[in-house]
């Protein structure tokens, strides 16, 4: 057993903070940036940073529990995770039933690679515990973090302060690293790079351009959570909310996740690109539509000022990114990108062979988010998250009929567009997402619809006469 730097720093203030469940949040929402850090290091595993405050949180919360304490909010909260819970008891029983069931009688590629680097007959195993373990502490950190959430003294708009926080540090930990790998200044890796389950790709180049991964396990990792970060700050900018730092983020995220090179992080851009106008309509706010041509046009004269003095006083860039440029337009035709393709194709054959039942959670590995779904939880587990993203999107969208421009509204907007960018990036190249921080984002998220409806109905307002609870 050994304690990384990491944990030398969380664990202190994990204790420093366990009355205050609040900061415990934080902690997890913060902590999230650092998956390819370790907390702590018993044998092979490695505790996550954003579950050591995570852990703290659920051991507070159980003891309340125990002592017969009780939120106002967890009929709301149990209504709106209702499906993600049953998703995961349908993952927990097929990663029990669907190894012994199909036994012998599908291919799948493990949870990791092993030395022949090919799919092995199902079969039970220990990534079939091991998933199961953390997604169940993912989902019961989310339901229990909720419930908590709800009560009327929490001031929700500080959790959406530690994200900015967050996307913050990982920008300036990208330009850090950027710096070191161009200029040589030094870059602490045993701190950043202490979990030894993972490998670390810190060392990537495009041409002459290095590839940034921050304090992230690979560049698409770091994009993905940039892509995040740039949705909730763009949708908030647009509609109008006032939250410091949000709009200079904007920028500072976008170059760095420019200077990660990732295909994933570019491809997620430009569907947020396209989607967004559909988004300002579908939500009723298609008189935002000016403020979007606005922005755009804000956008593309910064993006040619940058561009006219990257060129004039870094000529050597311009190689770099034309060589970036060419990269990404031939992914297709990269060994890497034919293996990610074939990884998803055999995912769904599994999910066919095995009757669209799935092979159970942890026992394949895929490259992107639907396919690993399908091939994991199966069509009943697609089905369920589907009617809680249904749930969750019918909901939010009437709590901000019923409270416009309140704090609540602030805060399902700003983690809403953060999930939907992580999301969006988890479709090309995730094969899941189980960090502890998106449960705890969704968790924030629930609280708030949970917060505005309770209020609604004791406050009896209707959603043509919304003043007094915006108020």
């Amino acid at each position: 057993m050994s304690l990384p730097i990491m944990g030398m720093i969380l664990f202190p203030l994990c204790l420093l903070f366990w009355m205050n469940p609040e900061r415990q949040i934080q902690l997890v929402l913060i902590g999230g940036i650092f998956p390819a850090a370790a907390a702590l290091i018993l044998g092979g595993i490695c505790v996550q940073p954003s579950l050591v405050p995570g852990l703290a949180f659920l051991s507070y919360v159980a003891l309340q529990k125990i002592l017969g304490a009780r939120y106002p909010g967890q009929k709301e909260v149990m209504y709106l995770s209702g499906p993600m819970i049953f998703n995961g008891v349908w993952a927990v029983f097929g990663s029990l039933v669907m190894p012994r069931l199909f036994h012998n009688q599908v291919l799948v590629w493990p949870q990791k690679a092993d030395a022949a680097g090919t799919q092995v007959l199902l079969a039970p195993s220990f990534g079939n515990i091991s998933q199961d373990g953390y997604l169940v502490i993912n989902i019961i950190l989310m339901v229990l973090a909720a419930q908590y959430l709800t009560r009327n003294q929490i001031d929700m708009k500080k959790f959406y302060g530690a994200f900015v926080v967050a996307g913050w540090m990982v920008v300036f930990i990208c330009f850090w690293q950027f710096a070191a790998r161009t200029a040589h200044l030094p870059f602490p890796k045993e701190f950043f790079y202490s979990n030894t389950g993972w490998a670390v790709l810190d060392g990537q180049m495009a041409g002459p351009v290095p590839r940034i991964n921050g304090s992230f396990t690979e560049p698409a990792a770091c994009a993905t959570y940039l892509t995040g970060v740039i949705f909730s700050s763009v949708w908030l900018t647009l509609k109008g909310y006032k939250f410091r730092t949000i709009k200079p983020l904007i920028i500072a995220a976008t170059l760095s996740l420019c200077i990660t090179t990732s295909t994933t992080g570019f491809a997620a851009l430009a569907i947020g690109m396209i989607l967004l106008p559909f988004m300002v309509v579908a939500t009723g706010a298609a008189r935002l539509l000016g403020r979007l041509g606005q922005f755009a046009m804000i956008g593309a004269v910064v993006l040619g000022m940058s561009t006219l003095i990257v060129v004039t006083f870094a000529p050597q860039v311009v190689a770099g990114v034309q060589k970036v440029s060419a990269d990404t337009a031939s992914k297709k035709d990269t060994a890497s990108y034919k293996e990610r393709t074939q990884a998803d194709t055999d995912a769904i054959t599994a999910c066919m062979e095995t009757y669209g039942l799935g092979t159970g959670w942890g026992s394949n590995r895929s490259s992107s988010l639907v396919p690993g779904l399908l091939a994991s939880v199966g069509i009943i587990g697609c089905i369920a998250l589907l009617i809680f993203d249904v749930r969750l999107m019918l909901t939010a969208k009437t709590a901000l009929t019923v409270a416009p421009g309140s704090d609540y509204c602030l805060v399902i907007e700003g983690f809403i567009a953060a999930i939907l960018g992580r999301l969006i990036a988890a479709l090309t190249s995730a094969p899941t997402i189980g960090m502890p921080d998106f449960y705890v984002m969704i968790a924030i998220t629930i609280a708030a619809i949970a917060r505005v409806r309770m209020m609604a109905r004791q406050s009896a307002i209707t959603p043509q006469a919304p003043t007094a609870l915006a108020a």
